[in-house]
């Protein structure tokens, strides 16, 4: 008798214990695959980097989403090398959280972080990563977003402090050499490069606050013959771009 009640005693348990359920499989919208457990990171807009020295360099990981209708984003990482460089990883991260590219590069004396611009004004957001800062001027690599809206291709290294569509169809780079000097290097985008066509130095007179006078010379940088135009009819020209004439003004 005792054995039947302890027998019943263990079935009726058995029924009321509920099962173990399996997790549910995470899936990545969009994608067909299993969504990558991503770690939350902080948008790049509200993040400050800084050398704090061998003993507490700080370059934060962070987010940042383009600018354009594609509704992808890229998360950087950085990592100190023993050189002191800085090597960075960006991943080109698509709406259902899916790495799409792994873009690599190393940053040398700078701290600034990845921008994000239209340079060739096509309507698709382009990667800018700092390589070298100096007082003024950036060499940045330039990564340009390819048709397919899903990746990007390095086109090269202008050195400056910024990159400028012009209304003429070339890149044009203002770089500082001092406060009465600047050079403007220009380029042509050609087989998803940055091709050197010439650069215009100009040269001020007189103090900063006070100009007598302005000086602009072009040199060719192996792309004037391309321009059909001669020496004299080059120098015209691009001295007359807005990104060179207005410098002094």
């Amino acid at each position: 008798m005792r054995l039947r009640l302890l027998l019943c005693a263990a079935a009726l348990l058995a029924a009321c214990t509920p099962e173990s359920e399996a997790p549910a499989e995470e899936t990545n919208a969009g994608t067909g695959g299993v969504a990558a457990k991503r770690i939350p990171l902080p948008d790049c807009s509200t993040v400050e980097t800084q050398d704090l020295g061998a003993d507490g360099w700080k370059h934060p990981d962070c987010r940042t989403m383009l600018t354009d209708n594609s509704g992808l984003a890229v998360e950087a990482r950085y990592t100190r090398a023993e050189d002191e460089s800085t090597k960075v990883s960006a991943q080109v991260v698509a709406p259902g959280d899916a790495t799409l590219q792994t873009i690599e590069e190393t940053m040398g004396n700078t701290f600034n972080q990845i921008s994000v611009q239209d340079i060739d004004k096509d309507g698709k957001a382009d990667l800018l990563l700092p390589l070298e800062t100096g007082n003024v001027n950036t060499t940045w690599a330039v990564w340009r977003q390819q048709d397919d809206g899903k990746s990007f291709v390095r086109i090269g290294e202008p050195s400056g402090i910024e990159i400028v569509k012009t209304a003429s169809g070339y890149f044009a780079v203002p770089s500082r050499s001092s406060a009465n000097e600047w050079d403007v290097a220009f380029y042509k985008l050609e087989a998803n490069a940055l091709q050197p066509v010439v650069t215009a130095s100009i040269v001020a007179q007189g103090e900063v606050d006070k100009i007598t006078g302005v000086e602009c010379s072009v040199t060719d940088d192996g792309g004037l013959a391309q321009t059909g135009l001669d020496p004299a009819v080059a120098k015209a020209q691009f001295c007359a771009e807005p990104s060179v004439a207005e410098i002094f003004k």
